[in-house]
Formats: C-alpha cells, structure tokens, sequence
C-alpha cells in the first residue's frame, strides 16, 4: 500500500494539519500519542509532506 497524507490521516481519525494537542500545565506521561500508531515509514513522508507544506508558506 502506498503511504499518501490521505492515507495517514485515515488512519490517525485526523487530518493533521487541523490537529491541536492537547497541553496541560503538568507533565502527563499517561497521555498516548495518536501519532504512536503510526509506522517508521509514514512518520517520515508524515514529517517531509509537512516540512514541505511550510516551506512553502514562506
């Protein structure tokens, strides 16, 4: 299967460039990170695909 932005945010429930952690005013290592579902591979295209995404707005 070939990994797409599409692709990950399906899988995620997400899209990710609407995504808004959720921050609190302690450490709160109970909270799993949505991301940790995510193989090596689409963390990867996930942070080059964003990257680029920002380069681009400037």
């Amino acid at each position: 299967m070939k990994i797409t932005y599409e692709s990950i945010c399906k899988k995620l429930g997400f899209d990710v460039e609407d995504y808004e952690p959720v921050v609190s005013d302690h450490e709160d290592d109970s909270r799993v990170s949505p991301f940790s579902v995510l193989t090596i591979e689409e963390s990867e295209f996930l942070y080059d695909y964003l990257k680029k995404k920002r380069t681009e707005k400037k």
